[in-house]
């Protein structure tokens, strides 16, 4: 009877995912009696197959065999990252066609090709452009890329290119696309870019050019869950459970830049972390550490400068004098600021400018910089209206609501939402040996860079992405807070609420069961889309 207790949890997961498994193969058939692709039910049962692989890896991993909890937090993010990438195929994810034409630039780069055009668009092989420009070169149909909308024609698209792997020498010329990069640090893409070379030197298609790439990415998150974990003394799990949450598994999945932030954010915090509570003395290689890590993902989105506050969580004392702390302060934000200055001079300069500004989308004035400096009540104002109306959006849109391109019917259930919620806020309470190192300061400093993390995405998409006539900041996503999520739980850690029942082996294996039951219904979404 003790036994069957102590699997029941378990097995009740499995047989939700077998119920889901189940369930939406019915959905995958009425998309097929729609297009009479057969194949997409071999493509479900494969997926199917690697999901149960999968979860029975996690169940080994976490819970018969208690593997480091590290390497099962890599391990997990790569089989079910993988799961994601075929869930919502290549070019999928927000912004992805721009993130996959800087890496495939940086590829050309990197394999001493010219990569783009005098009008700043990418040269692709041919064999490529079905990626970047679903309808060709001819035709009066608006050119679109693959995925842009996720439906049963993606899949179809990639069906008919994944054969014959190796693609011939017409396929290799390149030519100019019609997609241009995005103007941002070159480590962003190192990942994909990589990837992607790699594929081009074999002579591989299309399809499996695209995959290679993203995989590339989803590896570098692995790794990054991997060391971040290591590092941190306590809160590992947390770690491990931002990234197994369907939109980070979907980002990590992608060409997006998203994933170097996650990953970059992600070891710098615990870096500090593992120095302020672990490492006896700070040395020189470990300011040389920080301050290479902020140069590198500092630039790619500016708000996240403010992860450099978690170096102050590092007692002086460990410094062994007051001036070499002030040298590695000073070290750690001039590396900071002298990449800002080789990546975003321009940028900067005209926010600076405050010239009058122009949002495309709404065909309208925006917001500029003097404006908010002149008027400061209208800005806290549309600071206090956005956090009213659209704190419950961006909490969705963090766990797995309106994925691919903000698709508002691509969602993970709410009901699995909320599960994952409760999973995440059960890893955020102190266990019973659990050691507390965060002393209310320090807690507080935490909420407060991340507090100061959101005020600025938020005055970034004010003056960037709004338009006058709007009466909230628009386009903070919530997955622009994942990279803050882990070390905000670990900031309700106290020795008042303890967690006596569920290890977080148990919980993360619950995680990957609802992520499995998540991505069967994502593949049957579009399976439909006809």
């Amino acid at each position: 009877m003790e036994i069957r207790s102590k699997w029941k949890g378990p097995a009740a997961a499995a047989a939700l995912f077998v119920l889901f498994l189940i369930w939406h193969f019915f959905d995958v058939r009425a998309g097929i009696r729609q297009t009479g692709d057969q194949w997409m039910a071999g493509l479900y049962g494969g997926l199917g197959v690697w999901l149960a692989a999968a979860l029975s890896a996690a169940f080994f991993l976490l819970l018969k065999k208690k593997i480091r909890l590290e390497l099962c937090g890599a391990l997990l993010t790569v089989l079910l990252g993988a799961a994601a990438m075929v869930s919502l195929p290549p070019l999928s994810a927000p912004d992805e066609i721009a993130h996959f034409a800087s890496a495939y630039a940086l590829s050309s780069r990197l394999l001493g090709m010219e990569a783009e055009d005098e009008n700043g668009n990418i040269y692709l092989r041919r064999e490529d452009l079905v990626l970047s420009d679903l309808y060709g070169a001819s035709g009066d149909e608006e050119r679109i890329s693959l995925g842009r909308t996720l439906e049963a024609e993606t899949w179809q698209v990639l069906a008919d290119h994944a054969f014959p792997v190796f693609t011939g020498e017409e396929g290799r010329q390149m030519v100019p696309s019609v997609i241009g990069t995005i103007r941002t640090t070159p480590a962003a893409f190192a990942a994909p870019a990589l990837g992607i070379a790699f594929a081009r030197l074999l002579g591989l298609n299309c399809v499996f050019l695209a995959f290679l790439g993203r995989f590339m990415n989803l590896l570098l998150l692995a790794a990054s869950v991997y060391g971040s974990m290591r590092l941190l003394p306590s809160g590992k799990s947390l770690i491990a459970g931002t990234a197994l949450l369907p939109m980070a598994l979907h980002l990590g999945g992608s060409f997006s830049y998203d994933t170097f932030l996650l990953a970059g954010c992600f070891f710098y915090g615990s870096y500090c972390f593992y120095l302020a509570f672990v490492c006896p003395q700070v040395r020189k290689r470990d300011v040389a550490v920080l301050g290479i890590l902020i140069a590198l993902f500092g630039p790619c989105k500016m708000v996240y400068a403010v992860m450099m506050g978690f170096a102050l969580l590092i007692p002086i004392k460990k410094f062994g004098s007051f001036r070499f702390w002030t040298l590695s302060a000073a070290a750690v934000f001039g590396m900071f600021a002298l990449s800002m200055a080789a990546v975003n001079s321009q940028t900067i300069a005209v926010y600076a400018e405050g010239s009058d500004n122009y949002v495309s989308w709404a065909g309208e004035a925006g917001y500029t910089i003097p404006y908010l400096l002149h008027n400061p009540a209208a800005y806290l104002r549309m600071v206090y209206e956005t956090l009213v109306h659209q704190t419950d959006e961006w909490f969705l849109t963090m766990m797995g609501k309106a994925m691919g391109n903000l698709d508002p019917v691509l969602s993970v259930p709410s009901f699995l939402i909320f599960a994952m919620a409760a999973c995440l806020a059960a890893l955020s309470l102190k266990k019973a040996d659990e050691p507390l190192y965060l002393k209310t300061g320090q807690k507080i400093w935490i909420l407060f860079l991340a507090g100061a993390g959101l005020l600025g995405l938020m005055t970034a998409m004010l003056v960037g992405w709004t338009p006058l006539s709007s009466g909230v900041i628009e386009g903070v996503q919530g997955r622009y807070l994942l990279p803050f999520l882990p070390f905000v739980l670990m900031t309700a850690k106290s020795g008042r609420i303890v967690r006596t029942a569920g290890d977080d082996r148990r919980i993360l294996f619950y995680l990957c069961a609802m992520d499995a039951c998540a991505f069967l219904r994502l593949f049957s979404i579009v399976s439909m889309r006809v």
